[in-house]
């Protein structure tokens, strides 16, 4: 099965129990206990806030590889730790010098193949770039007008998802909508975007896996009242 994108997702609200106290979820616990611990240690190591747990896998010739022969090999830190904290093992960590995100590789993906492990950047560095593609493999990543591959930008309350994958669309085209204007938009400035209704159904079409939407695409659906 070739669906291992993965990002941590918000779980509902519980339903009041009969005697009108909170029913308790053991998965929204483990989920609160794990992002106070995050907060915990970037605080300790005055490192920002930490966005989405994203696992993908390992995929020569693909927008994966183009980013991933960017990491530098890097010894242990407690960043990488959090992202084994279900005890998966480890062949290798990393850190991409662009961001400074922690990875980290595992040798038993679902198919038996490595998986890589990340936190989502927050925001992506400008340098007088622009977005001049999206690519949707198993998360949305950037690619910019020097060639440079990013996984898109996102915080670890929110998702990115298109058709099929793992919800709307919505958080997704807010987030191209803020980088086809500023490629060093922050997720928290995506908050203040009013998603465009041809970009959003754009990104919900039938076809919208393994493609790379150029620039020019984008913003043509950006601009059409549909796509």
């Amino acid at each position: 099965m070739d669906d291992d994108f993965c990002v941590r997702e918000n779980i509902g609200s519980t339903p009041l129990a009969a005697d009108h106290r909170v029913a308790s979820d053991p998965v929204q616990e483990h989920q609160d206990a794990t992002t106070a611990l995050e907060n915990a240690i970037c605080q300790e190591l005055n490192h920002p806030p930490l966005g989405a747990f994203t696992e993908v896998p390992d995929r020569r010739g693909t927008v994966i590889e183009k980013w991933t022969r960017r990491l530098a090999k890097a010894e242990p830190t407690p960043l990488h730790a959090l992202l084994v904290m279900d005890g998966s093992p480890v062949d290798a960590r990393f850190t991409d010098p662009l961001t400074g995100m922690p990875v980290l590789r595992s040798p038993d993906g679902a198919d038996g193949n490595p998986t890589w492990r990340f936190y989502a950047p927050l925001s992506l560095p400008a340098d007088g770039e622009a977005l001049a593609s999206v690519t949707l493999y198993h998360t949305a990543w950037i690619t910019t007008t020097r060639g440079r591959v990013y996984p898109a930008p996102c915080s670890s309350s929110e998702q990115l998802a298109w058709h099929r994958w793992g919800g709307t669309p919505v958080q997704t085209a807010a987030v191209i909508d803020a980088l086809l204007d500023d490629l060093g938009a922050t997720v928290d400035s995506v908050k203040h975007h009013a998603v465009p209704k041809g970009l959003s159904e754009l990104l919900g079409r039938d076809h919208m896996y393994r493609v790379e939407l150029g620039r020019d695409v984008l913003l043509e659906a950006r601009r059409s009242p549909t796509a």
